[in-house]
């Protein structure tokens, strides 16, 4: 929602119209707070420059907002300087339209393989032979295979995660993340793992009799969805807060 104000009719909230329309813009809260710093000194030291040329305070204050310009413009030019200063706001299309396909199922067989190096083989005091006769084990062996599938989720919600914080942190919009996670959403019903005794398989398919996961689907879209619903709640409380 667009913010409609006429700053001139109340030069001392030019700092807090500025801070306003970058949050509504979506900048990162930690990003937004330098920036305003950065413009209020700005704007306090063209002040200062007024003065000491002997304008009066009111004059002063009005020619340092015309050198800065309107807020709202102000606040556009500076969230085009935020999205061109990461490599991920340059390139949107690569980023999130072209990498999630290379990217994502590497993350996601890395993340996989550690999460089960860091839960299963501990579990087994790192002795091959345990592991073993672990997998030989019916009970011990469902265990893993319970362990394997959780993992695998969080693999996929952390790998899905990854793009939604590169997403945030270029400030490109929530146009970029639904496209990165619905490019994830989409990966995860083709490729696929499996854990029998003494093996470990992992591949893609395509093969239409084969059961499409479609819970594996929805950890992307849902990741999204929180990410989005949390990023709406904070910079609502932020917002609510300037205007108290």
């Amino acid at each position: 929602m667009a913010l409609r104000y006429c700053w001139r009719d109340n030069l001392p909230d030019y700092i807090e119209t500025l801070r306003r329309r970058l949050a509504e813009l979506g900048c990162p809260i930690a990003r937004m707070r330098r920036l305003v710093r950065e413009a209020a000194d700005h704007r306090e030291d063209l002040k200062q420059a007024a003065l000491a040329e002997g304008l009066a305070e009111v004059a002063a204050e009005v020619r340092a907002d015309v050198q800065l310009g309107e807020p709202l413009a102000l606040a556009e030019n500076l969230m085009t300087t935020v999205r061109r200063s990461a490599w991920w706001g340059r390139h949107c299309i690569i980023g999130f339209g072209v990498l999630p396909w290379l990217a994502f199922p590497v993350l996601w067989l890395l993340l996989l393989v550690f999460e089960l190096l860091l839960v299963v083989t501990p579990g087994c005091g790192w002795d091959a032979k345990k592991l073993h006769a672990a997998a030989n084990d019916p009970a011990s062996f469902h265990y893993f295979v319970m362990v394997f599938q959780f993992m695998d989720y969080i693999a996929l919600a952390l790998a899905t995660l990854l793009f939604c914080w590169l997403a945030r942190r270029a400030a490109v919009g929530l146009k970029w993340m639904v496209t990165a996670c619905a490019i994830c959403s989409l990966l995860t019903l083709i490729t696929w793992g499996k854990i029998e005794p003494h093996s470990f398989f992992v591949g893609f398919t395509v093969n239409s009799h084969l059961h499409l996961q479609w819970i594996r689907g929805a950890i992307p879209l849902a990741v999204a969805g929180a990410v989005y619903v949390i990023e709406r709640r904070t910079r609502q409380r932020f917002l609510e807060k300037i205007a108290v």
